[in-house]
């Protein structure tokens, strides 16, 4: 690979066999130039942009955002792969510290934004969800910062929808919204007290989760 251009002291843009990428690893811009050739490491996140448009939207979110957040996101990823047993596209590391910028400065704006979805998502995808609590931790541990629970199913949607051994053809967050409206819906025919922490609500998000998946992919 041939550097191209360093965005901060953990990314760079590099060529990589006829395609500009970008790399991402702890320190890999420090003291990098340009032009100076570089070896492919299993440590390195390599984002393979579809098109010089997303190539710029990349790297501008990346110059923008402080090094301590693609750090924070570069192990959040680490250990949910390891935990979740899968992979995600590559795509995830700057979405998610993207993600994790604009969720801090909310907080320090005093902005709430409400996970409506929260008890859906703890259902539907308790591991991601899981892996999500364990993020919040990590930005308290590290960044001193403490976001509200909300914030572990957003992340967990993220996880979702970018999991390449589960690819879904649906949006992750357009399916569980679809989820909690049938849920509603069933409860309300019903006559039934809608209490998301009961078991019977557990039961019938986690049966519709499996009878919708194949219909909606």
């Amino acid at each position: 690979m041939i550097i191209q251009n360093v965005l901060n002291n953990n990314a760079v843009v590099a060529r990589h066999q006829q395609r500009e990428v970008i790399v991402v690893e702890r320190g890999i811009g420090f003291r990098a130039k340009k032009d100076a050739k570089m070896a492919l490491r299993d440590s390195m996140k390599v984002y393979v942009p579809e098109d010089q448009a997303k190539l710029k939207i990349a790297t501008a979110t990346i110059a923008s955002l402080p090094s301590a957040y693609l750090d924070l996101a570069a192990g959040i990823i680490q250990e949910a792969e390891k935990r979740l047993q899968t992979t995600f596209n590559s795509y995830l590391l700057i979405e998610l510290a993207d993600h994790v910028h604009f969720a801090v400065q909310r907080l320090h704006e005093k902005i709430v934004l409400h996970n409506k979805l929260l008890w859906e998502i703890q259902v539907a995808y308790t591991q991601e969800y899981e892996m999500g609590e364990w993020a919040l931790h990590q930005i308290a541990a590290q960044l001193h910062e403490q976001l509200p629970e909300d914030e572990a199913g957003f992340i967990a949607l993220k996880f979702v929808s970018n999991d390449l051994n589960h690819q879904q053809t649906v949006n992750s967050l357009a399916f569980t919204q679809t989820l909690a409206s049938l849920t509603k819906i069933i409860f309300y025919n019903l006559g039934l007290d809608m209490n998301v922490k009961t078991p019977d609500y557990q039961r019938l998000v986690i049966h519709l989760k499996f009878f919708l998946q194949p219909r909606l992919q």
